[in-house]
């Protein structure tokens, strides 16, 4: 009965940390679609302005479509780091939209879009039909097609790195980086020579992301720091402790940490957001 009980507490724990966190399984973000293998039909549907837009554009050389809801914190989140990936990728042949149930509310998704600076349409799922055919499992979640229409990409919500994630896997769908540099962008520690305590350093550098991923500031800044003490000039360590500081409100603090980062890697995404917050 106690072991039952746990575990009941431990699952519900997870579910409510979903919309939070990266899940590395395919069937995690799509259960229904193989990544290489799936091409996605090109449905048409209504739009939240009463007209009609398609799933995807042939002329384009991607298709980003994000699945998210009104009302829900990481969704207005991640819709706005999308307007920021669009701008970012706006000299790229990409086509963005974006799906919401017929359940949510018109005016607060228009609201939400307006905000998001998001520049695609914004189909209406009537019934969860398109979500439930992809087998998605979470909301906000991305999907990335060619001019195709084949599947090449997803990527969950992430508090960290989330535009820097979806903007790689555009540029990989896109033929304009090779398969190397995209695993060098998803995972940026991995270039660190693992010797001596480097290895220890990217285990303190996840184990803080995962921390600030729940919103837990105090506890990745602590980890950020254990991590600088193995590996002094590690971009990412640095990045992360001055996001953590940022996110705090501590812009001071967030400085040294935030130069550190840029001059060991001038795109250091963390210590990028870490200078807009505080600007």
């Amino acid at each position: 009965m106690r072991n039952r009980l746990v575990s009941t507490l431990l699952l519900g724990g997870l579910i409510l940390l979903l919309p939070q966190m990266a899940w590395p399984e395919e069937s995690m973000a799509f259960a229904n679609l193989t990544i290489g293998k799936d091409v996605l039909d090109n449905t048409a549907l209504p739009t939240i302005d009463g007209g009609q837009a398609s799933l995807l554009d042939p002329k384009k050389g991607a298709n980003v479509f994000i699945f998210f809801r009104s009302g829900a914190e990481p969704s207005r989140l991640g819709l706005t780091e999308m307007g920021k990936c669009a701008e970012e990728l706006a000299s790229y042949s990409v086509h963005w939209v974006g799906l919401v149930s017929d359940r949510d509310p018109v005016e607060a998704v228009k609201a939400m879009v307006a905000e998001s600076r998001f520049p695609g349409p914004v189909l209406i799922d009537t019934g969860n039909a398109l979500y439930g055919k992809f087998g998605a499992l979470l909301h906000p979640v991305v999907g990335i097609a060619d001019q195709n229409g084949l599947f090449t990409a997803y990527q969950p919500y992430a508090q960290i790195n989330f535009c820097a994630r979806v903007k790689a896997q555009v540029l990989r769908t896109l033929g304009k980086i090779s398969e190397e540099e995209l695993q060098r962008q998803l995972n940026p520690a991995a270039t660190v020579n693992p010797k001596n305590d480097d290895s220890k350093a990217l285990r303190n550098l996840k184990m803080g992301e995962r921390l600030f991923a729940v919103g837990n500031y105090e506890q990745a800044l602590a980890t950020a720091r254990r991590s600088l003490q193995l590996a002094p000039d590690l971009p990412e360590a640095h990045g992360l402790a001055a996001l953590s500081l940022a996110s705090m409100k501590q812009c001071a603090e967030a400085a040294e940490h935030q130069k550190r980062a840029l001059a060991g890697n001038p795109q250091e995404p963390k210590a990028l957001e870490a200078q807009r917050l505080c600007k």
